[in-house]
């Protein structure tokens, strides 16, 4: 009998890219639920969705997520809420014996200062200001995750990604991300024949990685031969520089109207994470070709829009 995996955050971006690839594992029945059929902040919702459902593995990527400006604005939001999501969903993994969780966190949840992102870092200082609130609720996870291990021998583990982007992503223009918020104003852009505005002179570098990618780790973790980490880094295979990631964006609208806006701030130049866990775990991993990624978020946006999360 086919083994259950639950996906919370059915209509978000890992979530979303999990039910596409669904086909590829039939060995899985999944069970998908978005926010409209259950209140993940409310304990009678999980409890309820735990015992409808009796999953075998868990993949929680649900969160109250945002860009800088919405943490900035709704810290105890943004705290309240996804603390409560997180702290019910483990809680109630445990009490049904589920094998394997994969709980997602971020990679905000860092140390500010962190130069380079290792999983054994985590919890050596405070996060990034602006993030402080939904950093540490996001750290939570691997607090809870720890403490359930010791008493009670589970097999949870926080999944850390870095900058996901693709199909189903956030596209809002003032809180969003770098890739989705590049994807809608490049089409803008094109559609009214004004400049792409960028922030910066492109010279920082980012890790990015496609949702189809960190949705076929996560299945990949749940299979029999892979052994559990407390937690892991899913990040991009190398770093990119902004200015060839924006050139990307160009190249999928076949639009090269850039404007570098060199007043307004880069960001930290390098933010690099370790990849030594991750490549232990899974050492055969393949990546989607980055600019084959950025093609088809833009195809699906332009299909989309403006039917877009945004």
């Amino acid at each position: 009998m086919n083994e259950t995996v639950l996906v919370t955050g059915a209509g978000g971006l890992v979530g979303s890219a999990v039910a596409e690839l669904q086909q590829e594992y039939p060995h899985y029945k999944f069970v998908f639920s978005s926010h409209k059929q259950h209140d993940l902040t409310k304990e009678e919702d999980v409890k309820a969705l735990f015992e409808e459902t009796k999953p075998n593995h868990v993949i929680h990527t649900a969160a109250r997520v945002g860009g800088i400006g919405r943490n900035l604005a709704t810290p105890a939001q943004q705290y309240y809420c996804n603390i409560l999501m997180n702290s019910f969903v483990i809680h109630y993994a445990h009490l049904h014996n589920v094998k394997k969780l994969l709980a997602f966190s971020s990679v905000c949840a860092f140390p500010a200062g962190a130069t380079e992102l290792h999983e054994d870092i985590l919890h050596d200082g405070e996060p990034y200001p602006a993030h402080y609130s939904y950093a540490y609720s996001k750290r939570m996870v691997d607090v809870q995750i720890y403490a359930y291990k010791q008493q009670y021998d589970t097999n949870f583990c926080s999944v850390i990604p870095g900058n996901i982007f693709g199909e189903n992503d956030n596209f809002n223009l003032a809180d969003g991300h770098v890739v989705p918020s590049l994807v809608h104003k490049g089409y803008l852009a094109k559609k009214y024949n004004t400049s792409l505005e960028v922030w910066g002179d492109g010279s920082a570098y980012r890790e990015f990685l496609y949702a189809q990618d960190v949705a076929r780790v996560c299945l990949e973790l749940l299979g029999e031969h892979v052994e559990l980490p407390r937690r892991v880094i899913v990040s991009g295979q190398q770093e990119t520089q902004i200015k060839d990631l924006v050139e990307m964006v160009c190249d999928a609208y076949d639009y090269h109207n850039v404007k570098w806006l060199t007043d307004k701030p880069n960001g930290q130049l390098r933010r690099p994470t370790n990849k030594k866990v991750f490549n232990e775990l899974l050492p055969a991993f393949f990546y989607t070709d980055l600019s084959k990624a950025m093609k088809n978020t833009v195809e699906w946006f332009e299909q989309n829009y403006p039917n877009v999360r945004m």
